[in-house]
Order: structure tokens, then sequence, then C-alpha cells
């Protein structure tokens, strides 16, 4: 059968579904990420059948659960006749007649044994930017990630099924896809940003004193303890990293267009202008230092350069050197 014509009775019968499901094979896994991603319109079904195949949360190892799923597809399939599709209520009944004997033994062991501490087992999938570019990131849900240099992101496996809960480090711009019914929602710290339909940016680097959302169209709701607000097009929210301090201000826009299209314009900048623009373009801590007799201006405009790429352009004009010491760069005059 056509993978694109399958139920959600269908997606449990395919062993390689299942494995997908445990995670149990890595091939399996990205087979079936890439499928979804390709058939977006299928993921219904494939979490329908995905949640019911987790129902019974047997406290068994990968390798038991997948022999056991192996009874369950015997089972359905010995069961099932040309004349009629299973309503999921028999399948239920099936899975329950396929598997009630190793429930009963899992359940008397695990009551035997001293109550463990609950563990959260979810797995993420982690895109990070690296030292100097940006990185785009295409979400399962259509969503596009402009991710900043030196920053993360979190994805978790369950994305796109009933929420949208991402995890950044650093510093990203979000083009939300419309989805109803599964919030889209961005965590850094105690700070969560939920998009309403929109296109946000939230910075949040480890150095940073303070956190920014900045909301470049449609709408945002920010929370952060018991604070709570809402933003409009044009406006950025700025608050502490640590406890809520909201305050509102109107941001460059024509500065923040070209930070999303890459281009990068320096138009006569001083020193404190260039190590800002530096500082903000590229998430990372910089300073400049020059001579007191020489000082200087430059110019000058890139077009998705790497920070190595404009360092470059800015030493060689102004006779000056980069150099990175305790997560901060310095750019300063050429030593003798």
């Amino acid at each position: 059968m056509d993978l694109q014509q399958y139920k959600a009775e269908d997606f449990i019968l395919n062993d390689s579904f299942v494995r997908y499901c445990l995670r149990s094979n890595d091939a399996d896994v990205q087979f079936w990420e890439d499928w979804l991603e390709r058939y977006p319109h299928k993921q219904e079904e494939a979490i329908k059948a995905r949640e019911w195949l987790f129902r019974l949360g047997l406290r068994i190892t990968p390798e038991e659960k997948e022999a056991e799923f192996g009874k369950l597809k015997a089972a359905i399939s010995v069961a099932d006749t040309p004349v009629k599709k299973f309503s999921w209520r028999k399948i239920v009944r099936i899975a329950a007649a396929a598997l009630l004997p190793l429930a009963a033994a899992t359940w008397w062991f695990t009551a035997r044994q001293p109550a463990a501490p609950a563990v959260a087992t979810e797995s993420y999938t982690l895109f990070k930017a690296g030292d100097s570019l940006r990185r785009q990131v295409m979400l399962a849900d259509g969503s596009l990630v402009i991710l900043n240099a030196h920053s993360t992101l979190k994805v978790p496996a369950s994305y796109n099924q009933q929420k949208r809960n991402l995890v950044l480090e650093g510093e990203a711009l979000f083009e939300v896809a419309k989805a109803d019914n599964k919030p889209f929602v961005v965590s850094s710290g105690n700070l969560q940003v939920q998009a309403l339909g929109t296109a946000f940016k939230l910075r949040a680097y480890y150095y940073d004193k303070q956190a920014a959302v900045t909301l470049v169209e449609g709408r945002v709701r920010v929370a952060q303890e018991t604070a709570v607000a809402e933003l409009q097009p044009g406006e950025q929210l700025i608050t502490g990293k640590a406890h809520a301090r909201f305050v509102k201000n109107k941001f460059d826009e024509e500065r923040e267009n070209a930070w999303r299209s890459g281009r990068l314009v320096f138009h006569n900048a001083s020193p404190d202008e260039i190590a800002a623009t530096l500082t903000y373009w590229y998430g990372v801590n910089v300073k400049v230092i020059t001579r007191k007799n020489k000082p200087i201006r430059f110019n000058g405009v890139f077009n998705n350069k790497s920070l190595h790429e404009v360092l470059a352009a800015v030493c060689f004009v102004n006779g000056l050197e980069s150099v990175t010491k305790n997560d901060t760069l310095w750019v300063q005059p050429i030593s003798k």
C-alpha cells in the first residue's frame, strides 16, 4: 500500500514505523522524520498511531517492547479480514489481550520495587550555529528559525504533536507557521514567548544582563514569573534575565530588517559603533580599542558574511588585529 494512503491502523502494522516510535533504529527514525516532513497531511494519523502504541506505557526495555509489539502486530493481522477494517475500540481490545501477560508480570515486578523518582524521558534534537555564522532551521510544521551565531535551539521529539515548545540559548528569529490548537512557545530560562501567528526575535545570550523580545510582525505574549505582556508590531520588550522587569519601547525596524536579510552596513562607524554592531550581529562580546592619536571611522557593506570576513576588512583598513580573551573579542592595534 502507498504510504500516503496509510491510516493510523496501517502505521502501527508497519515494522519500520514501530521502530521509529521506539527510537530503536536510527535509519527508521530518520526516514519517518523526513517522510512526515514531506507529507504533513499524514501527521495526524501518525500521531494517533504513535499515541496508541505508547498508551500501555509498559516499564520494559525497548527490545522487549519491540518484541511485544511484534506479537501485537501478529495478533491484529490474524484477526483482520479483507471484509472490514478494525475500529479503534477493537484494536485496543486486541492490544490488551496480546500484552496482558507482560503487563501483569511487569506490574508484579515493579510493585515489589521501591518507588523511584520520576525521570523525564523527552529527547531533543539540538541545532547549533557556529562561531561566526547564523543557521537556518526548518521545523516540522513549516516554521523557519534563523539561529544567530553562538546559539543553540533544542527541539523536543514531541514537537508539533499537541504543542510546539522550543528551548533557546542565544538569539534567533522565528517565522511561525500557523497551526490551530498547537501553541508555539519558546523558552529561555524562566522567560516564555508565545507566538500568536507571527515573526519575532528573542535574544538572551548568557553574557547579556537583559533579555529582549522584538516583534517584527503579528502578535506575541511574553510571560516571566507572574508578569505577562503582549506586544504589537514594532514593539520590543526588555526584561531582566533572572527576574521580570518589563520595559516596552520601539526598535529600529530598518536595522532588524537588515539583520533578517543578512545585510550588514557600516556608515562612518566609530569604534564603539563597530563594537556594538558586531556584538548585536554575531552574538559575541566585542571591544574595539584604538590609539588615542589615531581615531578611526569605518564604512562597508556585507551581505551574509561571516564574522571572520567582516573582522578581516575592519582590521585591514584600520591597522588592527583581533584577539579573543576570556569570552571577549578584542579588536586592537597590532602589537609590535
